[in-house]
């Protein structure tokens, strides 16, 4: 059986949450996650760029007055970190329906690495894993994603930059496949290797990852020094490193939504509290496998204009009954409903989960 790693990239990932989850009204537009620019007087930096600005020549960590000058229509949020980290967990949490495991190597927010040899002998090749991944981020997350697949975490790493955005890079299994889609890239293309690891390999006329792998240890040496073993060793395509899971144990949320394929109208209600009470049931459903029980439900809804509205509410103790959080879940849609808006989506969560305690309690036994 062969060795297969994915490591999965939220492509341009404040951005995009801004765009297909917080503004739908902004995708195919150039935004910033950045501070006002203030008409190229603002201070401070852009945090993240869409592909639709990078195109303009925007990029992370460029002043948000230089970002103006480039792109004056471009449009700048200032983000929210809560916002993101939702958006990371949710994403997460899909990863670990189909690692080997369940055990994901979170990389960043955004990126992540899950062992899926077990996994593909289901699906007639990776690729077509991969695509299922894809499609189930996309659908539950509405954010695009790219993945890279690959022999080890190294290789699948730089397998992913190649076809961005929501692009599919396959790096077959032969050591021979391996080291020839490495060759020409440059040396950086490795993770680890810097600026400064750059230009001391430049110094030495060394450019690529091929020039390295023709080379031997001692050759190396006057560049590298002691890291010349794991340079010549990451340039020929090896890494051994095991996915070893260091996300939480205890998932923070669990949540479902969904857009209607046509917006419902204000006066079919009984429609819009059959959804939920669905949502409800896989919820309940859901927490009941992961013995897992709830405090806060939350209820988003959002409407024909694009506008969004949450509402949440805490109980006084830990629950795993769908009744109460279907009840909780249509009490909190009805608060402050605009009865003259039409409904695009909707949506439950439950947060501050906890574990079903192994020593039941006397009122369970009442």
């Amino acid at each position: 059986m062969f060795r297969w790693i994915m490591h999965i990239d939220m492509d341009a990932f404040f951005a995009s949450v801004e765009q297909y989850r917080n503004h739908p009204e902004l995708v195919g537009q150039a935004v910033c996650v950045g501070h006002d620019p203030k008409k190229g007087t603002g201070r401070g930096v852009v945090r993240a760029a869409s592909y639709e600005a990078r195109a303009k020549g925007i990029h992370s960590g460029m002043p948000v007055s230089q970002a103006y000058r480039l792109c004056p229509e471009a449009i700048f949020v200032g983000g929210s970190f809560e916002n993101y980290s939702i958006a990371s967990d949710e994403f997460m949490e899909i990863l670990r329906e189909f690692a080997d495991g369940g055990s994901v190597r979170r990389a960043s927010i955004d990126e992540a690495y899950i062992d899926v040899s077990e996994a593909v002998q289901l699906y007639d090749s990776p690729r077509d894993l991969a695509l299922e991944i894809q499609e189930e981020i996309r659908v539950r997350t509405s954010l695009p994603c790219s993945i890279g697949i690959a022999p080890n975490m190294s290789v699948a790493k730089i397998a992913t930059g190649m076809n961005k955005p929501r692009g599919i890079t396959l790096v077959g299994p032969d050591p021979l496949d391996v080291e020839k889609f490495l060759e020409p890239l440059p040396v950086d293309a490795l993770n680890g290797v810097g600026r400064k690891t750059t230009e001391r390999l430049q110094k030495f006329g060394i450019e690529t990852l091929g020039q390295i792998q023709r080379m031997t240890i001692p050759e190396l040496w006057p560049a590298m020094g002691r890291g010349s073993v794991w340079i010549h060793r990451r340039a020929r395509g090896f890494d051994e490193r095991p996915i070893i899971d260091n996300g939480p144990r205890i998932r923070k949320s669990i949540s479902k939504d969904r857009t209607f394929m046509e917006d419902v109208e204000p006066e079919n209600v009984n429609y819009l509290h059959e959804s939920l009470e669905k949502m409800c049931k896989r919820i309940g459903d859901k927490l009941v496998n992961k013995a897992l029980r709830f405090r806060t439900v939350t209820v988003k809804v959002r409407y024909s204009d694009y506008s969004t509205i949450q509402r949440s509410r805490s109980i006084p103790v830990e629950s795993d009954d769908t009744s109460l959080l279907q009840k909780v879940a249509i009490d909190l849609f009805e608060q402050k409903r605009n009865h003259n808006k039409s409904v695009r989506l909707i949506g439950v969560k439950v947060s501050q989960l906890t574990e079903v305690s192994e020593q039941l309690c006397l009122t369970e036994f009442m």
